[in-house]
């Protein structure tokens, strides 16, 4: 659905929602106060949760943050999988790029990692590659970790 900036204005008035964003995947990222949630176009609340933060929608899941801690969730609200990590992305070609302490990598929607290796920091996935940096070595990786270059 994309609402005109009228139907989200109107939404945002009708609900006391501090912010509305656009709507992707059918759900739209609102604020009210300091809570973060999804509502549906008719603007009301897609599931009960509250968050400290929440994403739009991408490839079915949203990136949460909860505390100090960052996952994805569906959009019934309910976390995607149950490892929280130190900092989350959004997906791309199927999977998204994660923190945990100093380690970058990959995971698949079901929160497990794509490959074994870990990285200093990874970029998202384009046209089947991603640029990961190791050791100060700057290179590409395909899906499954191997090296691309």
């Amino acid at each position: 659905m994309n609402a005109s900036s009228d139907q989200l204005r109107k939404i945002r008035e009708t609900f006391g929602y501090d912010r509305v964003d656009s709507f992707y995947e059918g759900l739209a990222m609102v604020q009210k106060g300091k809570e973060f949630f999804h509502i549906r176009p008719d603007g009301q609340p897609a599931y009960q949760e509250r968050y400290d933060y929440v994403s739009s929608f991408s490839e079915g899941l949203a990136m949460v943050q909860k505390g100090k801690e960052f996952f994805h969730i569906r959009p019934d609200g309910q976390p995607a999988y149950q490892e929280k990590y130190d900092d989350v992305y959004f997906f791309s070609e199927g999977l998204a790029r994660v923190q945990k302490g100093k380690e970058f990598f990959h995971i698949r929607p079901d929160g497990q990692p794509a490959y074994q290796e870990r990285y200093d920091w990874v970029g998202p996935f384009s046209e089947g590659l991603a640029e990961v940096q190791k050791g100060g070595e700057w290179f590409f990786i395909r899906p499954d970790g191997s090296r691309a270059n």
